[in-house]
């Protein structure tokens, strides 16, 4: 069965209910309390296009699956960090080759969980102990176009959505609600999770951006021109 839950952007709301095929919303069974289950969601943006690089988590999951990789890889290929967001436990260990032929230069001024790698080629950098929950922005200090995300959680249902838009979720443990993170919303959203199993569509309120992508000729001539202000 196809569950759709169409956002209104507020954290925690959970906005018009509707199904595909002209179901009534009235026969959505939401909101229950699954004590454990699977599910497929969908992440659309409001582009109708896919939304890729978002956690999902079930709140008070227990360890139905394998819990989020306890040491995890980010690379640096063709100035790009690579993936753009990585799920992993507290305590992991990120180590960040440089598959570049040019040094990059990473660090993070995120809470608990900063750290700088200076000037380094291949495999020369350590790998990096993340301690603290939450979210850790990566970046370089060369190349001011390469961001990362590092989702730093215990809770062991997270996963990231693929290029499709689609996660799979696994729990244990009572549960409600997912909730969805992604770079581009400025806080996490919650949704009812169905009782029934089946395939969830989650329409974001955003339309997907590659944070790396190339600059747009508005962006190079603010970028020159704070370049030039600074100069002076």
């Amino acid at each position: 069965m196809l569950w759709q839950v169409n956002v209104l952007g507020l954290r925690s709301m959970y906005g018009r209910l509707k199904t595909l095929g002209g179901l009534a919303a009235g026969l959505l069974l939401l909101a229950g309390d699954a004590s454990a289950g699977e599910l497929q969601v969908r992440l659309t943006g409001s582009d109708g296009n896919p939304v890729p690089f978002a956690v999902l988590t079930v709140p008070g999951a227990e360890a139905a699956q394998p819990a989020a990789q306890a040491g995890a890889t980010v690379d640096q290929r063709e100035r790009r960090f690579d993936p753009l967001v990585t799920t992993i436990t507290p305590g992991s260990e990120v180590t960040f080759p440089n598959s570049d032929d040019t040094r990059h230069h990473v660090y993070s001024f995120s809470p608990g969980n900063t750290f700088e790698l200076k000037l380094f080629r291949a495999n020369d950098a350590p790998p990096v102990a993340f301690n603290a929950p939450g979210v850790v922005t990566l970046g370089c200090n060369i190349h001011d176009s390469m961001k990362a995300y590092l989702y730093v959680s215990e809770n062991p249902s997270a996963v990231v959505s693929d290029a499709r838009g689609v996660a799979n979720l696994r729990w244990e443990g009572g549960a409600t609600e997912v909730e969805v993170w992604h770079p581009q919303l400025p806080e996490p959203l919650r949704f009812p999770l169905p009782v029934a199993g089946g395939e969830l569509v989650l329409d974001l309120p955003l339309a997907w951006q590659d944070p790396q992508g190339s600059k747009t000729d508005s962006e190079l001539e603010n970028m020159l021109k704070r370049f030039t202000r600074d100069a002076n």
